[in-house]
């Protein structure tokens, strides 16, 4: 399942649906904390601590990714569930992974394994060029 759940994406029309709602979500949380918590009204009225500057509003703000990234995902888990048939595969970053690794063999067999090395090599010889000159 977790296997599924990371190697698929939302179908791009209804992923338009799963954004929004997620929005209306992070509206629905940043309302809540600055009006009915009447934190706005203490930062404008000047009654805020530091400590509601300094770790409440970021709080606030970091919550506010958190809230979209649940929602995005709750939808994402039950539209795998519900409707598979509107989700798309992506392909898994282990193929990927296996083609790097045949290119930097493929590198290594052209140009040796000292071409990884160029900064030590280019580090060395300009320091027998200084030693030669002293």
């Amino acid at each position: 399942m977790l296997c599924l759940f990371r190697n698929t994406k939302i179908h791009p029309s209804l992923n338009k649906y799963a954004i929004l709602l997620s929005l209306v979500a992070v509206l629905g949380w940043l309302y809540f904390t600055f009006i009915e918590k009447s934190l706005l009204k203490k930062l404008f009225e000047g009654q805020a601590l530091i400590v509601d500057l300094v770790f409440g509003l970021p709080l606030v703000l970091a919550l506010a990714i958190v809230v979209y990234a649940t929602v995005y995902w709750v939808l994402k888990l039950l539209v795998i569930v519900l409707l598979p048939q509107a989700i798309v595969h992506i392909e898994s970053d282990d193929v990927n992974t296996d083609v790097l690794e045949e290119d930097i063999e493929v590198l290594e067999q052209e140009h040796g394994k000292e071409y990884w090395n160029q900064e030590d090599i280019e580090n060395t010889q300009n320091t027998q060029k200084q030693e030669n000159k002293d």
